[in-house]
């Protein structure tokens, strides 16, 4: 195979070289590895995981939880390898039929690998054994695979299962509405029973455009279904406080059927959308009137939940769409229908005119105040107040904690003074990630409460227990990837030991977290500011991080057994699960052996080489009415934070994967090419009243990508005007 000379070739460090070759842009690291004597081992110290934190826990033992056992599995190992050092034109490495540059050659022979654009756009297809590419098979590969059962699971039981169920509690509600309308005589109730009436109508037409609105409630409701159609910040009509509509727009997988769209932006609402003790642009002296005209609604609501619907409740309804939520992503951060009906049975369960009674709403009012706060604010208010006390509502469906929305929280204004955005690598900085830290040094400069708010999170997250990381599917997949995070040490191969390759994993890591922010996007609560058989197998290698992979096969286990334990797929999807859990446990085997330095027998070599394949099989399968054997582009986007003051959002976003040419080392010491793929990854500013679908950041791509972000390419000087010429801009690395 030959390189195309229309690439851009990244390699990674804080500091850079650029190279200008025609249309050939290539960025270096600057820290090359010099010593002829095992010179990684020198020469690399690491950054790696501060101790302490998050990212240092391990789960060590077995782990019961609601939805079912999480066994972690104990791996001994010693990394026995001794790096080999690579000759400046390879010619120690055999290169199993790649042609490259003496460009590349350069690069390859200083850090022991080099990333480039290709050109593809399905990091599966990079593995198609028809390539008859030597496979370097990456943690990113098996993330990603991850990705798309979690994706395409929860799809499904949305599709099938989620959008029937809705309609059906809603349709419910609103009949169990409608009767104690009739029976009420007082005028406040009447109106607190037509706003419910027009909340839950406004559902029920986003679910079903050709549900008939009542036409007690139709103004209302019209009202504000134009404004979640509008995408802009403006007063709901139904609740009296500002809403972001712009969140209503479908994005994630929900663009693609009908139905997603339409269970989107009714899910949406019901997570948005809450009954709050007062209003929450006011403050408890303003926004008292709003707080017991709500707060009447919602005991009015809660008062319907036991309605039968056949021989089940409104209750049972509610129950089999949260609980499997909170199994993938969490519980709600607001507080729900049975909080509320807790405080209703503890007022004796009053009803209809009952409620008209103001003192007996401050008492309910009392009472909730008694209750959790939320953690994370998602609306428009003041910075004035704290949002723990104005934003306290119940909600049908509320959106759920999650704990990087917490993080993003936590760093910007009015907990770190006029910081309006969070960057990504805060997360990973409060998990524990050194490199991290050391790429959001300005940060320290130029917010002066910055850093102390990282050390406190720092310890709140590093207290966390077993029971923590394992409460759910979201947090489990954040404990995946702590392994990421560590440096190599000695016993490790020499392409891992060096800064670039920190920062590759750091990627890696990001690239994973922007997949699981975009198969989250309705249920998480969003922060604001205030694969193929054929030809001979070459020989090829595990990208040797042996507890990603262990940790990835406990999780799809458990998630095995949450999924069977409620009957939510069918067998076929669930059998696809187990022959995952088997693929990472065997790359979990195989990248153990070459960090002891076993030899790989010819199975293991053929199982390499099949990678794709399996993991094609897996995902190339047909589950009810959502087919998984789609069109696997890798490139995604999440939007994960909102600034009402600019009116900007932060986007995330995967772009179409690189490529990566990793030197890799046998047993026998004997060196060769292999070939693999990585997430891009790309984090920028947008307006919020365009929040991007795949589709859109699909053809932004395409036509005009942003730039990555400096920590990736730390802005070389280039001169792209002298294209046929050879141009080195070094900086001296300190």
């Amino acid at each position: 195979m030959k390189i195309s000379k229309k690439l851009i070739i990244y390699s990674f460090s804080a500091i850079s070289i650029c190279i200008i070759i025609s249309t050939l842009v290539v960025f270096l690291p600057l820290k090359p590895n010099e010593s002829l004597d095992n010179e990684w081992v020198i020469n690399y110290e690491g950054m790696g995981i501060l101790q302490g934190t998050a990212a240092a826990y391990s789960i060590d033992e077995s782990v019961q939880t609601s939805f079912g056992e999480y066994i972690p599995e104990q791996l001994d190992y010693q990394p026995s390898i001794i790096p080999i050092k690579i000759n400046s034109d390879l010619s120690n490495v055999d290169l199993q039929g790649t042609e490259l540059s003496n460009d590349l050659k350069k690069i390859i022979s200083q850090y022991g690998f080099v990333i480039v654009d290709e050109g593809f756009t399905d990091i599966f297809e990079i593995y198609n054994t028809y390539n008859e590419d030597p496979f370097f098979v990456t943690s990113d590969l098996c993330l990603h695979t991850y990705h798309s059962l979690f994706d395409y699971s929860l799809r499904i039981i949305e599709a099938d299962y989620f959008y029937n169920d809705f309609i059906t509690i809603l349709s419910a509600l609103r009949d169990s509405q409608f009767n104690i309308n009739s029976s009420v005589t007082e005028p406040i109730v009447y109106d607190a029973l037509r706003k419910n009436i027009a909340y839950l109508s406004v559902m029920l037409y986003l679910l079903n455009d050709s549900y008939v609105i009542p036409i007690e409630v139709s103004e209302l409701a019209n009202s504000e279904l134009d404004k979640i159609n509008s995408s802009t910040l403006a007063e709901s009509s139904i609740f009296g406080y500002i809403e972001d509509y712009s969140q209503y727009k479908p994005r994630g997988h929900y663009t693609k059927s009908e139905i997603l769209k339409k269970y989107f932006k009714a899910m949406m609402y019901a997570g948005r959308m809450g009954f709050h003790l007062q209003n929450p642009m006011g403050g408890i002296e303003m926004g008292i009137e709003m707080g017991i005209e709500q707060t009447r609604m919602a005991m009015l609501l809660v008062s319907s939940f036991n309605s039968t619907i056949g021989d089940e409740t409104c209750w049972d309804f509610w129950d089999k769409m949260y609980e499997p939520t909170t199994f993938y992503v969490g519980k709600s951060d607001d507080l729900t229908p049975k909080e509320y009906f807790q405080i209703w049975k503890n007022h004796s369960f009053v009803q209809g005119d009952e409620l008209s009674d103001e003192t007996l709403i401050l008492a309910m009012i009392e009472d909730a105040k008694n209750y959790r706060d939320p953690r994370i604010n998602s609306m428009f208010i003041l910075d004035k107040f704290e949002f723990e006390d104005v934003t306290k509502s119940f909600r049908l469906f509320g959106q759920r904690f999650i704990p990087d929305s917490y993080i993003f929280q936590q760093l910007v204004h009015n907990k770190v003074t006029l910081r309006n955005f969070p960057k990504a690598l805060d997360v990973f900085s409060v998990f524990g990630s050194s490199r991290a830290a050391y790429h959001l040094q300005e940060e320290n400069t130029t917010y002066t409460d910055y850093n102390s708010k990282i050390h406190e999170l720092r310890t709140e997250f590093g207290n966390l227990t077993d029971y923590d990381w394992t409460q759910n599917l979201y947090w489990m997949w954040l404990y995946n990837l702590f392994p990421l995070l560590n440096h190599a040490s000695e016993g490790y191969p020499g392409f891992m030991l060096n800064d670039a390759w920190e920062d590759k994993s750091l990627m890696t890591t990001l690239g994973s977290w922007v997949e699981l922010r975009h198969d989250t996007l309705l249920y998480a609560k969003q922060a604001y500011s205030f694969y193929y058989s054929g030809p001979h197998i070459k020989d090829g290698y595990v990208e040797p991080i042996p507890e990603v992979y262990s940790r990835l096969s406990s999780l799809v286990k458990l998630m095995y057994d949450g999924l069977t334990a409620r009957g939510l797929l069918n067998e076929t999807f669930n059998d696809k699960l187990l022959e995952c859990k088997s693929i990472f446990d065997r790359l979990t085997e195989i990248s153990i052996k070459e960090l002891e330095n076993i030899p790989l027998n010819e199975s293991d070599v053929r199982f390499i080489g099949h990678v794709g394949e399996n993991f094609g099989e897996i995902l190339d399968s047909e589950i009810g009415d959502v087919s998984t054997g789609e069109a696997n582009r890798l490139a995604l986007i999440a939007d994960v934070y909102t600034d009402v003051n600019t009116e900007q959002i932060l986007e995330v976003a995967v772009g179409d994967p690189f490529i990566i040419y990793v030197v890799v080392q046998d047993h026998d010491g004997n060196l060769r090419l292999t070939k693999g793929g990585t997430f891009s990854y790309y984090e920028f500013k947008h307006p919020m009243n365009d929040r991007l679908t795949d589709e859109q950041w699909q053809e932004m791509v395409d036509s005009n990508p942003p730039d990555l972000p400096e920590w990736i390419i730390n802005s070389p000087t280039m001169k792209t005007e002298e294209l046929l010429s050879v141009i080195l801009v070094a900086k001296k690395y300190h």
